[in-house]
């Protein structure tokens, strides 16, 4: 474990170094809206079996521990390290278990995080998000991409390759867009951001997840960057997904509802449980 002046503290689980990776790019989903561009990263992570390469562990995360088959862990930053087999081009791919609590916390983390990716030699950041719009303009059953960059050249070619539209004005509040920006700023790394159509109803309502968003993600990376992605997931089944998970967080609230805290002290039974 390193500790770092700023409240970072960094956890290798592999010692990479840039000599040991070829063409590189970084691919980014933290937690946000719907949690589409988490649930897209976490899902690219398992079907490309990625090795855990580094955990970030930042004293502006919330303050609790995640517990996970009984066991605990501090909110975390991960870096994870595909090694392309046809040694084409490998990646690195970044989440977290939830975005820093202030302005400046975020800032510290993706200054942080655009160093490591300059040391790795990275080209390339690929950021994914959410963009929520009213539900009366989402006229398919397949969600929109809108696109930004720092780089018009590289954007107007993605639209080309890649059925999306421009992100005109606006602003990507946190990590997603902060870090391809920052990276651009001090070390000339070109970033694309690409934000799938969400309901903006997410926006306000924490337990909404858009896995129709994700999974269109998911699709337009396989299609632009031939990815080794399988279909364990598609358009065509996400209704039954959705209900599945719907079902369980339902349960899981029935669960905690009727939990019951054994004390002999009255007292002790008004006490709250957090979790």
């Amino acid at each position: 474990m390193i500790d770092d002046e700023d409240g970072i503290r960094i956890i290798k689980h592999v010692d990479y170094q840039k000599s040991d990776f070829i063409n590189p790019i970084c691919i980014l989903g933290m937690p946000g809206i719907a949690d589409v561009g988490k649930f897209a990263l976490d899902s690219l992570i398992g079907q490309l079996d990625a090795v855990s390469f580094m955990d970030i562990i930042f004293d502006d995360y919330p303050a609790g521990a995640i517990v996970d088959d009984s066991m605990l862990s501090a909110p975390k930053a991960e870096i994870l390290v595909w090694k392309d087999p046809e040694e084409l081009r490998d990646i690195v791919l970044i989440t977290a278990d939830a975005q820093s609590l202030t302005p400046k916390g975020i800032y510290r983390i993706s200054f942080f995080i655009t160093s490591i990716l300059k040391e790795l030699g990275i080209s390339l950041i690929v950021a994914l998000g959410a963009y929520p719009v009213a539900s009366r303009s989402m006229n398919s059953k397949i969600p929109r991409i809108f696109a930004s960059s720092t780089n018009k050249e590289m954007l107007e070619s993605f639209l080309i390759e890649v059925s999306c539209e421009k992100i005109q004005k606006g602003v990507i509040i946190g990590a997603n867009g902060l870090i391809p920006t920052l990276a651009k700023a001090r070390f000339g790394i070109d970033g694309l951001v690409f934000l799938a159509e969400t309901d903006n109803l997410a926006m306000v309502n924490e337990d909404i997840t858009d896995l129709r968003a994700s999974i269109t993600l998911l699709e337009m990376l396989k299609k632009s960057f031939t990815l080794p992605i399988k279909k364990n997931y598609s358009l065509d089944n996400i209704d039954d997904i959705t209900k599945n998970l719907q079902n369980k967080r339902e349960q899981l609230e029935k669960d905690l509802d009727s939990l019951q805290i054994v004390s002999a002290d009255a007292e002790e039974k008004r006490k709250s449980l957090y979790i």
